[in-house]
Order: C-alpha cells, then structure tokens, then sequence
C-alpha cells in the first residue's frame, strides 16, 4: 500500500510542476498589443494623390489632415457602395474612420456624412 501512495504523490508532484512550467508561457503568448482607437474627421476633400494613395480633408475651421488607406480600406461614394481614390472630386464632404499609428493617419473607411435623420434613425434603433 505505502507503494501506491508514494506513486500517487510522486505523480500529483510532477503535474504540479508540469503545469508550473507551462502556465507562464501560455500567459506570455497570449498578450497582445491594444488595438489603436478609431477616431472620426468630416470636412471637404483638398487634394487626393492616387501614387500614394493619400487623402487631405480640410474642416470648416480650417485645420486639415493628410490620411493613408489601409490595406483594406473601405471607400464608399455618394453614387458607389463600393469606390475608389478616383471617385471622390475636390471639394465633396466627407467622413473618415481612421487610426493614429506610426505617427500616420491611417484610413480604414471613408464615406459621405450620414444625414441628421439617418442618425437620428441609428440612434433610435
């Protein structure tokens, strides 16, 4: 019998270090670097250069940003769900979701402003 205990003991001691071990390393492997926050700009396009694919956005106040697409940037026209660099002329509103990295502003989706009744609507739902 002092057999199977000891066996026992001696088992249930070296789970306990096995786990030991490997518990710190899942933890490390499993962290991740927070995701930037998304931030909005509307105002009126200024300039868009299609070679490096840039945007300038000039609000009423008149301070302005430059934006880079992302890779899978969205891009959406008054008259496209689905638009380019190209479509947008000089001078058109709109709004752009983006994100501070790398000291860039990088663009993930722009569209035209949404209508105070479709956000009205938005809101209620």
């Amino acid at each position: 019998m002092s057999r199977y205990v000891a066996r026992s003991v001696f088992v249930a001691a070296a789970a306990v270090l096995a786990l030991m071990f490997s518990l710190p390393a899942r933890g490390e492997e499993t962290e991740k670097a927070p995701k930037p926050s998304k931030h909005q700009y509307t105002g009126l396009i200024e300039s868009v250069d299609l070679a490096a694919k840039t945007v300038t956005i000039r609000k009423k106040e008149g301070d302005s940003k430059t934006f880079t697409c992302a890779q899978k940037c969205k891009l959406s026209a008054k008259d496209k769900a689905a638009a380019e660099l190209s479509d947008f002329p000089i001078g058109e509103k709109v709004t752009a979701v983006y994100t501070e990295e790398d000291g860039k502003n990088l663009l993930h989706k722009m569209t035209p402003p949404k209508s105070k009744k479709e956000s009205e609507r938005e809101e209620d739902r």
